[in-house]
């Protein structure tokens, strides 16, 4: 699991759109400003505007803003627009195959893994970063043992090590 270069500048450009405070920022301003090519800052907001994130306003007079309220917008929900789902393992994407998933005893670790990752991106909004409100948590199941089979959904696995 990698967090890319790509999804940097998004958060940068992001961060960029929420300090304007509703206003439109012209793509080639937020590239400029990220110092990334203009070209590439293009495919970002194409992403971001695929996503539902924000919109692209044409013209002369035209630019981005964001569609959704920052407080919506979870971290993890823009690491994802822009490079897909987070996933620990190639078993661990929701159509993910392997042979061996039913009994591999690092199976349920992967997928646990992933949940507590995907738990605390959840957890902190593109407000709560930009406004330098960062309170990350994670659900308290993560710290019962006894509730791993609850968020890994390894199937038999986790039962048999029980």
């Amino acid at each position: 699991m990698n967090i890319s270069r790509k999804t940097d500048y998004a958060l940068r450009m992001l961060a960029m759109l929420v300090q304007s405070d509703g206003g439109l920022l012209s793509v080639r301003t937020a590239a400029e400003a990220v110092d990334v090519p203009y070209s590439f800052a293009r495919s970002i907001q194409h992403g971001l505007v695929q996503a539902g994130i924000v919109e692209s306003l044409r013209g002369v007079h035209g630019g981005m803003r964001l569609k959704l309220d920052p407080t919506e917008v979870t971290i993890r929900a823009i690491v994802e627009a822009i490079q897909g789902p987070l996933v620990m393992n190639d078993c661990t994407a929701l159509d993910g195959e392997c042979a061996r998933m039913g009994f591999c005893c690092y199976h349920p670790i992967w997928m646990g893994a992933q949940a507590l990752i995907h738990s605390y991106l959840d957890s902190v909004t593109l407000d709560d970063v930009v406004n330098c409100r960062v309170s990350p948590a994670v659900d308290p199941m993560f710290a019962d043992r006894d509730r791993f089979a609850e968020y890994a959904s390894c199937g038999e696995a986790c039962k048999k090590a029980k």
